[in-house]
């Protein structure tokens, strides 16, 4: 058997089945003493089939209520207005033990009405006649007709009147006669419905539930046409879409720093980052919780007491969120409250952008030194997790490097006095003040002894291949920073060379966002300078006149059409080209230290895009 529905139970003991409150009001006069006893007979036995239906027992509780249905026609048939009124609330509390029952497989007789119904009846002639055809059905399809008759969310359809009535595999959600117990009725009441076609206005909820209280009756031609045929010209309304709005940098609340760290603590696990996002509502990104789920958009910007994300939070729709877990604070709820109000803004990087990564960007970016270069010393020890799981980690520290390896304590020691030793030099190339650190929490130099421990590097933690022609690379995402290289065997290459670039790469891509192709251009230029006699910057040089003859246009290192290491061998001839000019090219990177656009400053230095520039570039690089 089934366990008990507890919402049905409630609603059985609360008003159809329990005798507490069971007798409505004495609307007559003047009972007689016998009526007021046959009355309470009733009363007692109602409590009875109540207490079966709470136990379990159904059949047992649908013989007690069959005796009741019966004494109750019996005091009623004849029409006596007293008696009538004094049993006023059993009538409809019938209708619903009807219901209850039915799900549970017991079947009672038809229930006859009273011959003469009391003026404030649910069924008096006074209350209007409530039309499913024409007041109910165009309601339904219009507010709730994208999710439940377009679609089954929760296993629930209202294609037709019969489906609407049969109910989710949970339980009916009408009850005849019985607004107030029906589930259709409380989750409208309580906001957590419809989810995503439009509250209903107050004319629509008084409608419904006139039309259930009057009995759920169907005046159509047939219960299983469907409701769309029936509504006419209501059709299911469109999915509101809200636009991504970007921050001022007025609002007092930021979602990057306010907003993400506690959809990521408390929010995504639910709806992102497991299998399938609960109410298919994904937060893992901005443009996805903008989106919404079966509930439609969770926010309406600029209407916090509108917005279902606030409702939920604060329990006033439906289960109050986080589920199972402690309710946010006020002070956190006011956050999101005062985040909505002043236009829901988004002030990170993008709105596909994983919300992690939004906070991480956020605490990294407002970070001093000391704080930033903890985090990233916990991010090199996972990333050697990550990529040398079974491998012990050597470590050593300056003041602009933190390094790990496998290649011992001695060699990381020594490499780190050799990478120190390049930071003066690299700051007078790109005009770096000298009294702060190179980059803002320190770089990481992941130093691996061999080709095979570098590819493994790249495999499983930037899950790539790196090219066979490769040393050593950089990455910098204002977050991290780090170079990885391979310990330079006897005199093949330059160990001051390669740090060189990768320090340099960090150095520039610290200073703002600008592309790819100037950074690795930049780094290797730096390299160039410092070890111009290093057998792997020497192959750049020769191996240029090769990707020159590769490119079909000009452009094409710029816009990602060559393979990683020709794009930066011609990246690193064009900035080479740039630098040329110290002027223009210190101009450049000052504009990009007072925190300007890139593309602008580019274009305002040299006169136009770089693009123009490839031709006078390819020129010169061609003799």
């Amino acid at each position: 058997m089934a366990p008990v529905n507890v919402w049905k139970v409630l609603s059985v003991i609360a008003a159809a089945c329990v005798a507490i409150g069971l007798i409505a009001p004495i609307a007559s006069a003047a009972p007689t003493r016998e009526q007021q006893e046959k009355a309470r007979q009733l009363e007692i036995a109602v409590r009875k089939a109540g207490n079966l239906y709470t136990q379990g027992n159904f059949k047992e509780c649908g013989e007690v209520l069959r005796q009741v249905q019966a004494e109750f026609e019996k005091l009623t048939a004849d029409g006596d207005a007293d008696m009538i009124s004094l049993l006023e609330g059993i009538y409809p509390r019938l209708l619903r033990a009807h219901a209850l029952l039915a799900l549970e497989g017991v079947r009672l007789p038809a229930l006859k009405k009273p011959m003469a119904a009391p003026a404030n009846s649910p069924d008096s002639p006074a209350s209007g006649g409530g039309s499913f055809v024409k007041d109910v059905a165009p309601m339904l399809v219009s507010k709730c007709g994208r999710c439940h008759i377009n679609d089954q969310k929760g296993r629930f359809s209202m294609a037709t009147f019969a489906d609407l009535m049969k109910g989710p595999p949970d339980g009916v959600v009408v009850f005849p006669g019985d607004s107030a117990g029906s589930r259709i009725v409380e989750v409208i009441e309580s906001g957590d419905m419809p989810r995503g076609g439009g509250k209903l206005t107050a004319e629509e909820f008084a409608s419904l539930r006139r039309w259930i209280d009057e009995g759920a009756r169907f005046d159509g031609a047939s219960p299983n046409a469907s409701l769309a045929s029936l509504a006419g010209a209501a059709s299911p309304q469109e999915a509101i879409k809200v636009e991504v709005a970007a921050a001022t940098g007025n609002e007092t609340v930021s979602f990057s720093r306010d907003i993400a760290p506690v959809l990521v603590q408390e929010c995504a696990n639910c709806h992102g980052y497991g299998q399938r996002p609960a109410g298919d509502l994904n937060m893992t990104t901005f443009r996805g919780l903008l989106n919404g789920g079966d509930s439609g958009p969770p926010v309406v910007p600029g209407k916090p007491a509108e917005s279902l994300l606030v409702q939920k939070l604060k329990g006033q729709a439906g289960e109050r969120m986080p589920l199972r877990r402690p309710p946010l604070s006020d002070e956190l709820i006011a956050r999101f409250e005062t985040w909505i109000a002043e236009g829901a803004k988004f002030d990170g990087p993008d709105p596909m952008t994983d919300v992690k990564r939004v906070a991480d960007l956020y605490r990294a970016a407002h970070a001093d030194h000391a704080q930033l270069s903890e985090e990233r010393e916990k991010l090199a020890e996972q990333n050697w997790r990550l990529g040398m799981p079974n491998i012990e980690m050597n470590r050593a520290e300056t003041e602009n490097f933190l390094l790990v390896g496998n290649v011992g304590d001695n060699t990381l020691a020594d490499i780190g006095q050799k990478a120190e030793a390049l930071v003066p030099q690299i700051a007078e190339i790109f005009k770096a003040p000298a009294d702060k650190p190179l980059v803002k929490g320190r770089i990481t130099l992941f130093v691996f002894a061999g080709r095979y421990d570098y590819s493994e590097f790249g495999q499983m933690v930037e899950k790539r291949e790196l090219p066979s022609e490769w040393r050593g690379h950089w990455r910098f995402d204002t977050i991290d920073a780090y170079g990885a290289l391979i310990a330079p065997q006897r005199d093949e290459y330059s160990l001051e060379a390669l740090i060189a670039q990768q320090a340099a790469g960090a150095y520039i891509a610290s200073l703002g966002e600008s592309p790819h192709w100037f950074r690795e251009g930049a780094a290797r230029v730096a390299a160039s300078r410092i070890a111009s006699s290093d057998p792997r910057v020497m192959s750049w040089d020769e191996n240029l006149r090769t990707v020159l003859s590769s490119m079909r246009s000009p452009g094409d290192f710029l816009q990602g059409n060559l393979p990683p290491e020709a794009a930066a061998i011609a990246s690193y001839s064009f900035v080479k080209f740039l630098m040329s000019d110290a002027r223009k090219f210190d101009a450049l990177l000052g504009a990009l230290k007072r925190g300007a656009a890139f593309d602008q400053s580019f274009a305002q230095t040299y006169g136009g895009q770089p693009l123009l520039h490839t031709a006078a570039w390819l020129r010169k690089a061609a003799r």
